[in-house]
């Protein structure tokens, strides 16, 4: 019996269609599920690779770093951790085909912004603590703006203490002057003596000597000349800085304007002394001539006497009479003379300002350090270091966004960050001085140290000449020393400039005990008011006199208000914020790892990584003819520490 089948073939085929289209829409759902679930299984591999970050980094500095080694490495990882994604039982059988890493950025490259990003990523979070006053960017700027005053005012001032100390030279060119005057006229006196006893080679003797005299002034008025337009040349240089200069505040160069134009009432008064001293030149060679014929005179008379014989023995020479005219003539010499004011009389005095200037700038840390201090004497080799290995280049997030600092505040928030977690100078026992060295960069902890001391005193000098300035008792103090050392009121031109020279060596002074308080664990008020200053002029010219700090300045003070030896150390930082010390930063932390691991190299740590790997997978219910090359999928993968937002 024969059956027709047109019907069964019919549904065959129809039921065939159906199942088809049904598997194709499974398999392509299934596909974009496999697609979601490589982006997870890469995304989670990549992140399981980037927390392998080195753990003493973040734990000793919260920065996240990733040692990377070799290139392969990084591919190695990834893929050991993809592995499991890979063996998973489930509807998205997948291969890893290839894994290349495109990109891994360090660290130390961007100039140090990748660096300084994920300072400012974790000190977002760590900011209660903080002793600024003020948070905002308005804050930080005042902040600044403080500290460069402070160190507008030391340049301006050390340059003009340095046109002190040349005035006093000039002064002193005048006491050569008038030393030789005074010998050109006790010689004469002394002739004199020689005529009335007729002592004729006594004469002689003594105009030779005054001829000396004069023929050596010439050389000492050249020698005051260019002094003085050694000292005019400065002063010009001085004024055109001073003129130009940014970063005095309004109060404090009209303060400087007022003491600066005292120098020039000082070189116009100078200007006025020159010409008469000028007038030495030619009036020294007349008086020469006029010497050279006295001796003629004199040699005649003597020649005379020696070949006088008497016509008889009752005969007597009347030598009186025959020096008479030698005496007359020597009488009408025009003395040379100085007729004006001129040197310091209280040399002592001035001597004791001047040393303390010297003691600030050789050997300061012996005035400064408190007792017992043993100063470390740690050298470090920086070849390898970030510092030294740094190359300059484009900033970090050109073409993607910036990094690292941008303002202000950040430049508040990298120095706190500074602070916190390197250390700085302890009386004991010796260490590294991690702050001082960001700071400096030298390679011996004293040099580092001394640095810091010397850069810690000249803010203080202008901070503390800034008081000056704005305190008239102290002000009125420091002229009436002045003039005590210039000698009396007649002097009055340079009595103005020495004011000024003892101001700054006052400051300068007061520094050294703030300096030593501020190492001793006190504090110092960054503004002071009078209350809280130390240091009087009595007790300054001690510290001239002695080479040490009166007993008991600067030792044991405890302010309540004002910054510590680290609080002044962060204000150096962010006022001289610059990329060269951020680099230095990286050389504590490697050198400070080290000790622990001995080939840390934060040139090999990354805080960025690009890869690129490529996938297969394989069809699960249906794949539609040659499914290998369809299956493959090449996808980009990144891990990174620093913040996205």
């Amino acid at each position: 019996m024969r059956h027709r089948g047109e019907v069964t073939v019919f549904l065959t085929m129809i039921l065939v269609s159906i199942m088809t289209l049904l598997l194709v829409v499974v398999e392509s759902a299934r596909e974009t599920g496999a697609r979601l679930y490589l982006r997870m299984a890469a995304d989670s591999s990549m992140d399981s690779v980037m927390a392998q970050y080195h753990r003493g980094l973040w734990e000793n500095y919260r920065i996240l770093g990733l040692e990377t080694g070799e290139k392969e490495r990084l591919e190695q990882e990834f893929g050991d951790f993809f592995a499991p994604y890979a063996e998973a039982e489930n509807w998205y059988p997948v291969t890893l085909v290839d894994t290349d890493r495109k990109d891994a950025v360090m660290l130390t490259e961007g100039q140090g912004a990748y660096f300084e990003q994920e300072i400012l990523d974790y000190m977002k979070f760590g900011l209660i603590d903080m002793i600024w006053d003020s948070m905002d960017e308005n804050g930080a700027r005042e902040m600044l703006s403080q500290f460069k005053d402070a160190e507008g005012i030391n340049g301006c001032s050390v340059r003009y203490e340095g046109h002190t100390r040349e005035a006093v030279r000039v002064e002193a060119a005048l006491e050569k002057i008038n030393g030789r005057l005074e010998e050109q006229r006790q010689n004469w006196e002394q002739g004199k003596r020689c005529l009335d006893d007729l002592d004729g080679s006594g004469l002689i003797r003594r105009a030779e000597s005054m001829i000396k005299i004069l023929k050596k002034l010439p050389s000492l008025v050249t020698a005051y000349e260019k002094r003085a337009d050694r000292l005019n040349e400065a002063l010009k240089e001085s004024r055109q800085d001073f003129e130009s200069r940014e970063d005095l505040s309004d109060g404090s160069r009209e303060a400087l304007r007022e003491e600066f134009a005292q120098y020039k009432t000082y070189t116009e008064k100078d200007g006025q002394r020159r010409m008469e001293i000028g007038a030495l030149r030619e009036k020294s060679q007349e008086n020469i001539l006029f010497l050279e014929n006295i001796i003629r005179e004199a040699e005649d008379v003597m020649d005379y006497i020696d070949s006088w014989e008497p016509d008889d023995e009752d005969d007597e020479m009347d030598e009186e009479a025959l020096w008479a005219p030698v005496r007359s003539h020597f009488s009408r010499y025009s003395m040379l003379s100085l007729g004006m004011e001129f040197g310091v009389k209280d040399k002592e005095k001035e001597g004791w300002l001047e040393r303390i200037g010297d003691l600030a700038s050789k050997g300061i840390l012996e005035l400064v350090l408190p007792e017992g201090t043993v100063v470390s004497g740690r050298s470090l080799k920086l070849n390898g270091f970030p510092s030294k290995e740094r190359t300059p280049g484009n900033p970090a997030g050109e073409g993607k966004r910036n990094l690292g600092v941008q303002t202000l505040l950040d430049r508040l928030l990298v120095s706190e960050y500074g602070i916190r977690y390197f250390s700085a100078f302890k009386p004991e026992p010796p260490s590294f001085y991690q702050l001082e060295y960001i700071l400096y960069g030298k390679e011996k902890d004293r040099e580092n140290l001394e640095a810091s001391v010397l850069r810690l005193t000249a803010l203080r000098q202008g901070m503390n000449l800034a008081h000056i300035l704005r305190d008239p008792v102290k002000r009125e103090e420091a002229r009436s020393l002045a003039i005590v050392i210039a000698g009396g009121t007649g002097m009055a031109p340079l009595a103005a400039v020495l004011s000024f020279f003892i101001m700054t060596v006052w400051a300068l002074g007061e520094a050294l005990a703030d300096v030593r308080c501020l190492l001793e664990g006190g504090k110092v008020p960054l503004v002071k008011s009078s209350s809280q200053w130390k240091l009087d002029l009595q007790g300054l010219l001690d510290l001239g006199a002695k080479g040490r700090l009166p007993d008991g300045i600067g030792k044991g003070e405890k302010e309540e208000d004002g910054l510590d030896h680290k609080g002044y150390l962060r204000l150096m930082l962010f006022g001289g914020y610059s990329e060269e010390r951020v680099y230095r930063m990286m050389d504590v932390i490697q050198t400070e790892l080290r000790t622990e691991q001995p080939d840390f190299c934060m040139a090999g740590c990354t805080c960025m990584v690009e890869m690129e790997a490529e996938f297969c997978g394989k069809p699960v219910f249906f794949s539609g003819g040659s499914w290998k090359d369809r299956q493959k999928i090449r996808m980009a993968v990144s891990g990174s520490y620093l913040d996205d937002e």
